[in-house]
């Protein structure tokens, strides 16, 4: 019995495999089917689609073409605006130079200047001024002597407070 149950069991076994097999073979028809309606569905687009691609390749060719122009043309303004910064830089290096140069010597010119009227206040001070006042108290001195001889002896009201206010 043991033997007519395994064989049963086998048997059993096998056709549930072939079930298998065939629901496998079913769904695979099926998704052929499928895949076959999907193609001929996007057959056209297909179609559309190189034709974009081409036009999408073209157009790259075409901006890469533009793109190395517009570079060369950038490099070209880079290299004279780079020619045109080192003209500036020479040109404002020299100026400067020049201007702290004359800056030197306008300082110069201005400390002569100024030595010169301190020399020309001094001589001033010395050759016209001392003189002038070395006069003026002689002539006070005078005028002093010749108002004490023509004036009366006794001293007035006024002239003794002054003169104590001198000494106060």
């Amino acid at each position: 019995m043991a033997d007519s149950t395994l064989l049963t069991v086998l048997i059993v076994f096998v056709a549930l495999c072939a079930l298998s097999q065939l629901g496998q073979f079913v769904a695979m028809f099926g998704m052929y089917r499928k895949i076959r309606e999907i193609h001929e569905e996007w057959r056209p687009l297909l179609g559309k689609a190189e034709l974009t691609m081409e036009s999408a390749k073209l157009t790259l060719d075409d901006g890469r073409k533009q793109m190395l122009e517009i570079t060369k043309k950038t490099n070209l303004i880079l290299d004279s605006t780079q020619m045109q910064l080192s003209k500036i830089d020479s040109v404002v290096t020299d100026a400067s130079e020049r201007a702290t140069a004359q800056m030197d010597r306008v300082e110069l010119l201005v400390g002569d200047t100024v030595d010169r009227v301190q020399g020309m206040v001094n001589t001033t001070q010395e050759g016209l001024l001392k003189p002038l006042r070395e006069v003026s108290a002689l002539v006070s001195g005078i005028k002093s002597g010749f108002g004490f001889l023509f004036k009366s002896r006794r001293p007035s009201v006024v002239h003794a407070t002054q003169d104590e206010e001198m000494f106060i």
